[in-house]
């Protein structure tokens, strides 16, 4: 039985310079949560990181584990997969917000997201995430904007940066270690595939911020990866012909479907 409440995951592997902004947005969202009156902690998994990221998050956790910080760090380098297998495994609750070590939540809204995926009994629910340039306070666009369609079969518009309820995950076998940078797109084709419900809901969720190497701006492996889910989900072109559970789910708690 999962003990209803909040875990905030952050996997991160050498993102020591961007660690403690996305700390503090998960701890204060969690203490937000809390006052609502739902139990929340913050996980960190390290993937065996290089730089000083072991030692910051030590220090982070002695200093902050009385608000619910709480650091686990991998031996090796296992992919970040693997790292979210980690969160799934030792969360002490129910519901899994995975946040990028390189982003930001919006602490304001996580109740309004928790109550979707209790209403809904979504296997995730996610929300429009507000782009940054690095070292600009500006917004500069808009991502994992839009609700759940075919197209995602064909290229990703839907952030990791998203609240799942642990026991689906879990039942279908988890995040894969195997998909270099692109185990969100894979989970998400996953779980569409195996009559899941993904729900958008048309509030911001968090902060997106664009730094060298994110994979808004493009990976060197990015051509391989969608033949490679292509051929896994999508070999024949099949799945625009088919309406999956999952397909354009809006939901507002206040307002219901959308």
């Amino acid at each position: 039985m999962y003990q209803d409440g909040l875990t905030i995951a952050i996997p991160t592997w050498n993102h020591e310079v961007f660690l403690p902004r996305a700390v503090r947005s998960a701890l204060e969202a969690a203490r937000m949560v809390r006052t609502a009156g739902t139990q929340a902690e913050v996980m960190v998994v390290d993937d065996a990181s290089r730089d000083g990221t072991h030692s910051l998050l030590r220090q982070l956790e002695a200093r902050y584990y009385k608000d619910g910080l709480r650091v686990r760090i991998h031996p090796s380098n296992l992919r970040v997969g693997s790292a979210r297998n980690t969160a799934l495994r030792e969360a002490s609750y129910r519901y899994i917000l995975f946040l990028d070590a390189d982003n930001e939540i919006i602490g304001a809204n996580v109740s309004l997201f928790l109550q979707a995926i209790r209403d809904t009994s979504a296997a995730v629910v996610y929300g429009s995430l507000l782009v940054r340039k690095l070292g600009s306070p500006r917004v500069c666009d808009l991502t994992s904007h839009g609700s759940f369609q075919n197209r995602v079969f064909d290229d990703n518009y839907i952030d990791a940066l998203a609240l799942v309820d642990r026991p689906q995950i879990i039942d279908v076998g988890g995040a894969s270690s195997e998909w270099l940078n692109w185990e969100d797109w894979e989970l998400w084709a996953h779980l569409a595939c195996n009559g899941r419900r993904i729900v958008f809901m048309p509030v911001a969720l968090g902060y997106y911020h664009i730094v060298p190497g994110s994979k808004l701006q493009g990976m060197k492996n990015q051509q391989e990866m969608d033949g490679r889910l292509k051929r896994t989900f999508n070999q024949t072109g099949f799945r625009h012909y088919l309406r999956t559970r999952t397909n354009q789910l809006r939901y507002h708690p206040a307002l219901g479907y959308l």
